[in-house]
């Protein structure tokens, strides 16, 4: 009689108070809709830390609090409001934006721009109530694989 043993999985906050259960390392689409969906901080993040390539925010163009706009303490950047990042991902050295899909192309039907992140929007990322407490620990784990689809 043989045993099977199974990898360890690990539960993660992702967003809209969704949690998925990932292997750590493994690709699979529970690990993209985590690293797309409320964890993508984390793994730009982790990205950056492993080849120092700088994060960067796809923000929309406009404010979606059309009918008050942005107060200038709802700013995390200059010109940028809470309300218009959607996605966080590294930058390679052909300037390509990397995230847990490998080379992520903005949806062209979607007007973003790309804001290089800095310090004071990483801290906003890591505390505003409404971004989960970015996975560390397991988006490392995944900085192999997402490299390795690069090739």
């Amino acid at each position: 009689m043989t045993l099977q043993t199974c990898a360890p999985t690990h539960t993660v906050p992702g967003a809209l108070r969704q949690s998925f259960t990932v292997r750590p390392g493994h690709i699979d689409s529970v690990a993209v809709e985590l690293f797309s969906s409320g964890q993508c901080h984390a793994l730009a993040r982790a990205l950056a830390d492993a080849t120092g390539w700088p994060m960067a925010v796809v923000a929309r163009q406009a404010c979606v609090f059309a009918t008050e706009g942005c107060y200038e303490e709802d700013e995390i950047a200059s010109d940028l409001c809470v309300c218009q990042p959607v996605h966080v991902v590294v930058v390679n050295p052909s300037g390509q934006y990397i995230d847990i899909t490998g080379v992520y192309v903005p949806d062209p039907l979607e007007d973003y721009r790309i804001v290089p992140m800095s310090d004071r929007m990483w801290r906003h990322f890591t505390t505003a109530a409404y971004w989960r407490a970015p996975a560390l620990e397991v988006a490392r784990t995944f900085v192999a694989p997402v490299l390795a689809s690069l090739a």
